[in-house]
């Protein structure tokens, strides 16, 4: 028999990705968010008259002690994420945790051991496994289209702005993204928070085969300091930038490389945003990601290409409304974090465990801290060798 009862949720952290958090639940017919949690007490009172919240809070301990919630989803700055979710654990809620899920592998390796303790579903927001995009990638890939994937190549350019984004860019004031404690990433904090993604799809796409060793290569920037990325962001061209990676996987046939070139870094690549193509035996497929576009078959944009070899190219397109923040076709904001949170709802009513879970989390953060330190030291890094307690800003 389905479970038919009602989830309750409460979102604590009501920055960018609260609104689209928010319309996951909205559109899940068995979901329910009743109240919110902000330490700005005004944007949080704004939000939930605009949204009809019942409840509002500015401590995350009274909203878990006295909310009749079933869910927490956590939107708040990273260093806050895993002891968020450890609280929450701690108090029997299922959790929805933005990415970077930690800042070490021991911070996440304690919420893990909490959450399987209590019983409770734990999903990371890795929202580039919930793309319609990727989705669409790995079915191919899982139906041997391409026969074994064997290398995977990610290109990540300038992502531009839509002219008048539809949702809110967050508080004014987010300079712990670029503080190297708070943001985990200490000299490389872009790195941190995005690369996390970058890593999650690397072995999305190639399944069943782990990221093994990272080696980084760093430049020293030709620009002229302050060069700004995004506008809803607070970060500027950093003195050392890492334009390319590569790795190896556990399969010694398969390796991968992510490529920069964007405004932040003073680069140019006329494919925006993020872009993977994954080469087979036997096939290649061409991806767009996070604010993807100008991937072009035939003078048609397309959002994901499948060659194969003596066969007729296919092309697919997933329309679902656009990007409301980038000029993207590809709706990372908000269909796919709808995408993530629907799932983490079902994994609840039908008991399955999530898609990406906390030990998932974990893995993509000890990657980046991998590539962090490869830049630093200048050599090939094992991801097995960073440790649990070892973080990028010590």
């Amino acid at each position: 028999m389905a479970d038919a009862r009602q989830i309750k949720v409460g979102i604590v952290g009501l920055g960018l990705v609260a609104r689209s958090h928010l319309k996951g639940y909205l559109a899940h017919p068995q979901a329910e968010v009743v109240a919110v949690c902000d330490l700005d007490e005004q944007n949080a009172h704004a939000f939930a008259r605009q949204h009809h919240i019942p409840q509002v809070y500015t401590s995350y301990e009274q909203m878990l002690a006295n909310a009749d919630i079933d869910v927490v989803d956590i939107g708040t700055p990273t260093f806050l994420h895993a002891p968020m979710a450890l609280q929450a654990a701690r108090a029997g809620k299922h959790i929805h945790c933005e990415k970077p899920f930690c800042r070490s592998v021991g911070e996440g390796l304690e919420v893990c051991a909490e959450v399987e303790q209590r019983g409770v579903k734990l999903l990371v927001g890795e929202t580039y496994v919930f793309l319609a995009s990727h989705l669409k990638a790995r079915e191919l890939i899982e139906a041997g289209q391409i026969g074994k994937p064997l290398q995977l190549r990610q290109r990540h350019g300038a992502w531009l702005e839509r002219p008048g984004a539809l949702l809110h860019g967050g508080p004014a004031q987010r300079n712990w993204r670029v503080d190297p404690a708070k943001s985990g990433g200490g000299a490389y904090p872009w790195i941190f928070d995005h690369a996390v993604h970058f890593f999650a799809t690397a072995e999305y796409l190639i399944p069943g085969s782990h990221i093994a060793q990272i080696y980084s290569v760093p430049a020293r920037q030709a620009q002229a300091p302050g060069q700004r990325g995004a506008a809803h962001d607070p970060y500027t061209a950093a003195e050392v930038d890492i334009p390319l990676i590569t790795w190896t996987y556990e399969d010694p046939a398969c390796q991968g490389v992510w490529m920069r070139a964007e405004r932040l870094n003073g680069k140019y690549d006329y494919l925006r945003g993020f872009s993977t193509s994954v080469v087979g035996e036997k096939g290649l497929i061409e991806v767009l990601g996070e604010g993807g576009g100008n991937l072009f078959w035939e003078g048609k944009q397309q959002h994901l290409i499948l060659h194969r070899d003596g066969q007729p190219t296919r092309c697919f397109r997933f329309e679902e409304g656009g990007d409301e923040v980038w000029d993207s076709e590809i709706s990372y904001y908000s269909q796919g974090h709808v995408n993530q949170v629907r799932h983490l709802l079902d994994s609840i009513l039908q008991d399955t465990q999530p898609r990406y879970n906390g030990r998932d989390g974990i893995h993509a953060v000890r990657c980046t801290l991998a590539a962090i330190r490869s830049a630093q030291e200048g050599r090939p890094m094992r991801v097995d060798d960073i440790g649990a307690a070892y973080t990028a800003y010590a």
